[in-house]
């Protein structure tokens, strides 16, 4: 080959491959190979272009979860289909004929949950833990027993859709008054607790009696305040499917909501949000652990780690699915539906707050490529006549 026309050759590649390179620019292709080869050399998880998560170092909390394994049974995962319906294992320790599934859910460092099945007529065994709970009953009717040390037994009913809050370090027991099984779920504190704590022992076996948050009087079940159009003070919510909400339009029009104050909790924060049909909340993200439960509706939400050019991972529901984003991931939910679609979440952002650790980089937006899935979303289901 004569040498002006090799020289040709390789200036028509170089053209081609900057061509190239530009286009996967625009595209996010060689943005997102970046954070791939990145992320994976240097072992962290890339959030952004200037923001990366380095992974914790064994905690006391994985450590304890190593060693439950060999005891109890664990689920660990970002998902789980229906809650009413995945199968669960033996769990003497929680109680004569209960079985459940211990929820190690994502990466979480700071809250954890466990899936209970109370046997018709049966209980759970009474214990107390230094840690809080928010609790979520599927079926019923039933009723739990808690217990200040030194202070009579109080008494309360639950059925089918209620919500309550352990007060911290109170015994309970729960018992199934009916002739079927019935799960409940709960969401706790324990891994952020063991985390500081770093002894099991204290956690399980401390005697202290919260008093400012749990005074044993007859009318504890019974306090409602509502402090805003949002929020209500309240130590059990007989039904958060049915409850009322607050119009809060700041994720997207329609949307409504309303947070719990609960037994005093200083961690675990509890709301419901409902979505309207065929409509969406805004792209947000949260720098606190975070658990979903769906309680109507179905549609999607579309999970990633990062800005806008990270793959996007989509996580279909319907009534009855858990799931969790990972820590400061972006998510998004739509309910694809005819019928308004609500969920509980469960998640600790006033925690963070109060240790200065809440961050507030939030995108609130609508990208133009999850704009164009939804339509076709949209199109697809009345094409099919949903």
């Amino acid at each position: 080959m004569e040498p002006m026309s090799l020289t040709i050759g390789i200036v028509a590649v170089l053209v081609l491959l900057l061509a190239v390179a530009v286009i996967a620019l625009r595209t996010g292709l060689a943005r997102q190979v970046f954070f791939e080869i990145y992320s994976r050399v240097a072992e962290v998880e890339v959030l952004g272009p200037n923001t990366v998560r380095i992974p914790p170092a064994e905690s006391p909390y994985d450590r304890w979860v190593t060693r439950a394994k060999a005891e109890i049974p664990v689920f660990e995962g970002l998902v789980i289909e229906d809650v009413s319906s995945i199968n669960l294992r033996p769990w003497p320790q929680m109680g004569d004929g209960v079985s459940g599934l211990y929820l190690r859910m994502a990466d979480y460092q700071a809250s954890d949950g466990r899936i209970l099945e109370i046997p018709a007529r049966g209980n759970t065994a009474s214990q107390r833990q230094l840690v809080e709970q928010g609790i979520y009953f599927m079926g019923g009717p039933g009723h739990t027993i808690i217990q200040q040390d030194g202070a009579k037994p109080e008494h309360f009913e639950w059925q089918e859709g209620a919500l309550f809050s352990i007060p911290l370090n109170v015994r309970h027991q729960h018992f199934n008054d009916s002739d079927n099984p019935v799960r409940l779920i709960a969401i706790t504190s324990f891994p952020f607790m063991l985390n500081a704590l770093n002894s099991e022992r204290f956690i399980n076996e401390n005697s202290f009696a919260f008093t400012d948050r749990y005074d044993a009087a007859p009318d504890y079940h019974d306090r409602s305040e509502r402090t805003a159009d949002d929020w209500i003070t309240t130590n059990l919510v007989a039904d958060i499917l049915r409850s009322e909400t607050g119009k809060v339009d700041l994720r997207g029009r329609g949307n409504r909501v309303m947070h719990w104050a609960m037994a005093g909790n200083s961690m675990l924060s509890a709301h419901a949000s409902e979505i309207p049909p065929r409509a969406h909340k805004k792209a947000h993200r949260h720098s606190n652990d975070s658990t979903f439960l769906l309680l109507s509706g179905e549609g999607y939400t579309l999970a990633w780690p990062g800005g806008r050019y990270h793959k996007k991972q989509r996580v279909d529901w319907k009534a009855g699915t858990l799931f969790v984003p990972p820590t400061y991931w972006y998510h998004q939910h739509f309910n694809a539906g005819s019928t308004p679609a609500r969920y509980l979440s469960i998640n600790m952002p006033d925690l963070l707050s109060n240790l200065g650790l809440r961050y507030s980089d939030q995108m609130n937006v609508d990208l133009g490529e999850v704009k164009e899935e939804w339509r076709k979303e949209l199109e697809k289901r009345q094409h099919d006549g949903r």
